[in-house]
């Protein structure tokens, strides 16, 4: 007989299997009923995915009850479901039924691909890179599956078909399906040209250069964008576009807007004369200095343009026509327009005594200095004229009177009017303590530190004027009282008022211990461990704390971890730890114990030290045909066995308990079924 499965989808190797039925001869002890025809078996399978093992077999058996399989001579099951099976290789699969009677088909696996016939669309779109970065991106969206996800230039594979910060280049896009399903595409990253479609302008006014000068200019206005910079002959650019003190001769002005676009124009400079026919005329006033002094002056003006500037005896030119502190004496007078053009006159100062019959009269006020300060100052007034400047100690003179910053000491004050005609007087200035009678008080406010911690704070306050500000330790001081971060220890407070008046007080700050007041507690919860379970080491600990929070734990000392489950553990006691955010600590001991054996196993296990005592069985130390079932976990390994030659006298297996025991009653039997319906297990 033979079955075929129908495929949904195109296989790579589909194959009629063919079934043989051998029919194997059963060996009894004791004669039992011949096998009948009726008893076969029907296999249907699943090919694998192409280079992978996932076939399938599925069997079904008719005829009898009580139903096996077994795969290549394998162990028998119940199911006649096998996976994980080779394609392109023949299985013998044999169905036994409950009388023995067996059945053999053999089954061939096929392999299919899902990729046969699917095609991946993969469309990319992208983004250009700004020059010189690598700002540009492509996007890809694939059809012709589902479940995509994409890589770059053989990159890892991720969900998102955006890829980003890209350099200009070229970039091979793979989009894969949820089934391994690939398909390609490639796009190129190029440059974009921020300048494109931009035209600057550069538009310029010039001042022409004076002939043999270099005091000509160019101004440069552009167009075709913002925040321009202008350049002169490829020099730095500058935000401003004039560009002065140029001689005659060629030039070239670049402007560049925000980003980075050029235009360049040229510019000629050329030399003019602009003194032609232009005569510049100067008159002066004087004032005749005094006798032996010199307090004269000359004030020029010029004709003949504009924009004049002036020097004496061919020194420096200055906008203004006047010039003061002149001797008796010769001077040379020289005028100058905007364009350059000049004029000269010679004039002469002789003496006078304008101070004759003339008394100036110097008076002061002072404030006195504090002590070891530079805070005092002379405020003084002068009779005999009008125009007065003051001189402190022969130094500059000023228009104000007053002189601050000024140390205990006598000083001399010089008063001179418009005239130049002199006055002084001595002033003495002595040390006065203005702390006299002020006592600063400070107050603190501390908060202690936690021990082994810079966390503690003092927060200071003064009476006994205003305007305080406060040093810790002698440090600088400071406008808030408040400093921090401080671990235990003495500390200096010192507060300094507007006037320099301090006051202190030592605080001290002294270490806390967070622990003192938090009760941690700890509960576990406890899986001990089970016997004849692989591994052994079954046992665990689930630990629970309260009382405070950031918890981690350890076990038996060991290193503190974050999850609170300990696993793998064997029978025994276990000394828990806890420790919180703090590094408060708490430990608790705890037992793993080994779970007691089922009543089920016990029954069986009574059985058969019961039934199986005797010689050339598999206890009292008897290893028959590799059994000893002396230790519990024996049993509970060998329960195929058990129950086989015990309860189902399976065919070439032996009958168990051996003569001169007698088999098992149907009772015991059913002690032995009930234990393994039950999963046969130590602790049932």
């Amino acid at each position: 007989m033979f079955m075929k499965k129908s495929m949904s989808y195109k296989l790579i190797s589909l194959m009629v299997i063919a079934i043989t039925i051998v029919q194997f001869a059963c060996k009894h002890e004791i004669p039992i009923p011949p096998c009948d025809g009726n008893f076969s078996v029907t296999a249907t399978q699943t090919p694998a995915t192409l280079n992978q093992n996932n076939g399938t077999i599925t069997a079904t058996a008719t005829g009898g009850s009580g139903f096996k399989y077994s795969l290549n001579g394998g162990t028998y099951q119940d199911s006649g479901y096998f996976t994980g099976l080779e394609p392109f290789r023949n299985y013998n699969l044999v169905g036994k039924n409950s009388s023995g009677c067996t059945d053999t088909v053999v089954v061939q696996i096929g392999s299919y691909d899902p990729c046969q016939g699917v095609v991946i669309n993969v469309t990319l779109s992208k983004t250009d890179a700004s020059p010189n970065q690598t700002n540009g991106s492509v996007t890809a969206t694939a059809t012709g599956g589902t479940g995509f996800t994409y890589s770059i230039n053989s990159g890892p594979f991720q969900t998102s078909g955006i890829f980003s910060n890209l350099a200009p280049g070229d970039y091979t896009v793979a989009a894969k399906s949820a089934t391994g399903c690939m398909g390609t595409a490639v796009i190129t990253v190029g440059t974009n040209n921020p300048c494109a479609g931009i035209t600057v302008v550069v538009s310029t006014t010039v001042v022409q250069p004076t002939s043999g000068q270099s005091n000509g200019s160019i101004t440069a206005s552009a167009t075709g964008g913002t925040g321009f910079t202008y350049s002169l002959n490829n020099g730095a650019f500058q935000t401003s576009g004039t560009f002065g003190g140029l001689a005659a001769g060629n030039y070239t002005i670049t402007a560049k807007n925000s980003t980075g676009c050029t235009g360049v124009t040229t510019v000629a400079l050329s030399n003019n004369n602009p003194c032609a026919g232009i005569t510049v005329t100067v008159t002066t006033s004087v004032v005749q200095p005094t006798t032996n002094q010199s307090n004269g002056s000359i004030t020029a003006t010029a004709t003949g343009g504009t924009g004049f500037t002036y020097s004496i005896n061919n020194g420096a030119f200055q906008t203004s026509g006047t010039f003061t502190g002149l001797a008796a004496g010769n001077y040379t007078i020289t005028a100058k327009n905007s364009n350059g053009c000049t004029g000269v006159t010679t004039v002469a100062l002789g003496n006078s005594n304008p101070c004759a019959g003339i008394s100036v009269v110097v008076t002061a006020t002072t404030v006195n200095p504090t002590i070891g300060q530079s805070n005092g100052s002379i405020t003084a007034s002068a009779t005999g004229g009008s125009g007065f400047t003051y001189s402190l100690n022969n130094g500059a003179f000023q228009a104000s009177g007053t002189f601050t910053g000024l140390a205990a000491g006598t000083y001399t004050v010089t008063a001179k009017n418009s005239l130049g005609c002199l006055g002084s007087k001595q002033v003495t200035l002595i040390e006065v303590n203005q702390c006299a009678g002020i006592t600063v008080v400070v107050t603190t406010t501390t908060v202690n530190p936690t021990q082994g911690q810079s966390n503690g704070s003092i927060t200071a306050s003064a009476t006994g004027g205003s305007g305080f500000t406060y040093s810790l330790n002698n440090g600088a001081f400071q406008a808030s009282g408040t400093f921090t971060g401080l671990a235990a220890g003495t500390y200096t407070v010192t507060a300094k008022n507007s006037l320099g008046c301090l006051g202190s007080t030592q605080v001290t700050l002294t270490a806390t211990n967070p622990c003192n007041t938090v009760n941690i507690v700890i509960t576990a919860v406890i899986v001990h461990t089970t016997p004849c379970v692989t591994p052994t080491n079954n046992g665990s600990i689930t630990v629970t704390a309260t009382g405070s929070t950031g918890f981690t734990y350890n076990i038996n000392g060991g290193a503190y971890q974050a999850s609170n489950v300990f696993a793998n553990l064997n029978a025994g006691t276990y000394l828990i730890g806890v420790k919180d955010l703090n590094g408060c600590t708490k430990t608790q001991s705890v037992v793993v114990a080994v779970v007691p054996k089922g009543p089920l196993f016990t029954n069986v296990r009574n059985l058969i030290t019961t039934r199986c005592s005797g010689s050339g069985c598999h206890m009292n130390g008897a290893n028959a045909a590799g059994y000893n079932f002396d230790t519990d976990c024996n049993v509970v390994v060998k329960w195929d066995q058990i129950n086989k030659t015990c309860v189902l006298y399976t065919n070439g297996w032996v009958k168990m308990p051996k003569s001169p025991q007698p088999l098992l009653t149907a009772a015991e039997k059913l002690i032995i079924t009930n234990w393994v319906n039950a999963g046969h297990k130590y602790t049932d």
